[in-house]
């Protein structure tokens, strides 16, 4: 047989008594700290000069949300580091929900692996080496966009907090491309953006940055940089096939190694690719 429970009424002046002879009355609870996901600074960008980019700006992002969260919402470039921080973690939830839409594309089946690093990239965990340039392409890939990529030879580390400043023209490194230029959408805008998401680059003039691209990297490869020319699959008697069109092809080239020659061929559809003559 249950016994009902019995609630009495007690008074204000009840309850102050009673606290008096509270043993835990003198303990209080430790402050909450409240620590935003990004940490955003307002920054006009730095001249990329250093880099043959004169009309350019290097523009500081906290990491490579950041850097889609510049290209999708025009609010980001002047919001505060607080409503960065929420723009970003919207973001996030957007562009996992958005992983769906990879099916069919290069990156169909990586989709998780990208779905997951976004997770990581939001919440300040590591990203495998070998999974962040599919994690940074497939998100191009999601905001219709293509990126050259720079990689600076100094703070290349995980642990490096250079500023663009440091970095810019004070090591060579390389340049990669997304995916291959040869296949890109010339309706989808090119941006410049450090291999390791700490700036993006911005133009001070009007323009599309393709229409830059051969130029300057031929003013990179001449000032000691490394282009990464895509290397192209393919048996070595198609490579050859291909590369006897060009007027630069000698016969003597056949006997260069098919990795010389697959790279050789990257580099070719790479140009004519990005040329004005095929505009």
């Amino acid at each position: 047989m249950s016994t009902a429970k019995v609630y009495q009424n007690v008074s204000i002046g009840q309850l102050l008594d009673w606290s008096k002879h509270n043993p835990n009355r003198g303990h209080s609870l430790a402050p909450i700290r409240i620590q935003q996901t990004v940490e955003a600074k307002n920054d006009l960008g730095t001249s990329m000069e250093p880099l043959f980019l004169p009309s350019y700006s290097s523009v500081p992002v906290p990491n490579m949300l950041g850097i889609i969260a510049w290209i999708r919402d025009p609010m980001f470039a002047d919001a505060t580091t607080a409503v960065r921080s929420t723009i970003i973690r919207e973001l996030a939830t957007t562009l996992q929900t958005e992983c769906d839409t990879l099916q069919g594309s290069p990156f169909a089946r990586k989709r998780r692996r990208v779905h997951d690093g976004i997770g990581s990239v939001l919440h300040g965990r590591p990203v495998k080496e070998e999974d962040w340039k599919d994690i940074y392409s497939s998100l191009a890939h999601l905001t219709g966009v293509h990126f050259v990529f720079v990689r600076d030879a100094k703070g290349v580390e995980e642990d490096k907090e250079d500023r663009p400043e440091e970095l810019l023209g004070a090591s060579k490194g390389s340049i990669s491309f997304s995916t291959e230029p040869s296949t890109w959408d010339r309706e989808k805008p090119v941006w410049i953006v450090d291999y390791k998401a700490r700036w993006i680059a911005v133009s001070e003039e009007e323009g599309e940055t393709r229409d830059i691209l051969l130029s300057w990297l031929g003013d990179a490869e001449k000032g000691g940089w490394i282009v990464d020319w895509p290397v192209i699959e393919d048996t070595k008697e198609a490579i050859i096939r291909e590369l006897c069109d060009d007027c630069s092809w000698r016969p003597i080239d056949a006997k260069l190694l098919k990795a010389e020659l697959a790279k050789r061929l990257g580099r070719l559809r790479t140009i004519r690719a990005l040329s004005s003559r095929y505009e």
